[in-house]
């Protein structure tokens, strides 16, 4: 799950066939239903700006008890759609299970 259409783009051009753009950092309810109906586990690429950590360790609070969450960590300041197909690659083999608070 990333914040925008280019992010999404450039993260299913590397490789990542179900990747979803949330257009922000807010999802309703009727669409947080059918993420967790849908998706076994889920790997949260928000931007790597204030706000998308922000967002990112609400949604480890928020959907953590329901499903198995990943944050995959961007650089400060970055965003997906900056990155390298490589370096999308390598930051999603290393993203680590949500823990709020973290």
């Amino acid at each position: 799950m990333v914040e925008g259409f280019f992010d999404c783009l450039k993260v299913h051009q590397a490789g990542y066939g179900s990747v979803v753009a949330l257009m922000g950092t807010s999802v309703s309810e009727a669409q947080e239903k059918l993420l967790l109906d849908r998706f076994p586990e889920l790997i949260l690429m928000l931007d790597g700006d204030e706000a998308g950590q922000r967002a990112s360790q609400q949604w480890a609070e928020r959907l953590r008890p329901r499903i198995s969450l990943c944050l995959a960590r961007l650089p400060p300041g970055r965003q997906p759609d900056q990155l390298s197909t490589d370096q999308i690659q390598q930051i999603l083999r290393g993203a680590h299970t949500a823990h709020p608070g973290e």
